[in-house]
């Protein structure tokens, strides 16, 4: 999984329920290679604005899942 190679991380962590912010240890330049990599793997931009609204790992699978539609 992409997440997990690029933040380091144990894939078991990435749960739908889990903060995405403290899993990923999200700051403002960690912040911006999540949205680099939601880019490159599903040709999507996470806007500034939608971007604190995705808190929980099942935020960012439906906000990609509605953007794909």
């Amino acid at each position: 999984m992409a997440l997990s190679e690029e933040f380091e991380i144990p894939v078991e962590l990435i749960t739908p329920d889990a903060d995405i912010r403290q899993t990923l240890d999200l700051d403002s330049l960690r912040a911006l290679e999540l949205v680099a990599i939601a880019r490159k793997e599903f040709d999507i931009d996470i806007t500034p604005y939608d971007l604190p609204k995705i808190v929980i790992f099942n935020d960012l699978y439906s906000y990609i899942k509605e953007k794909n539609e």
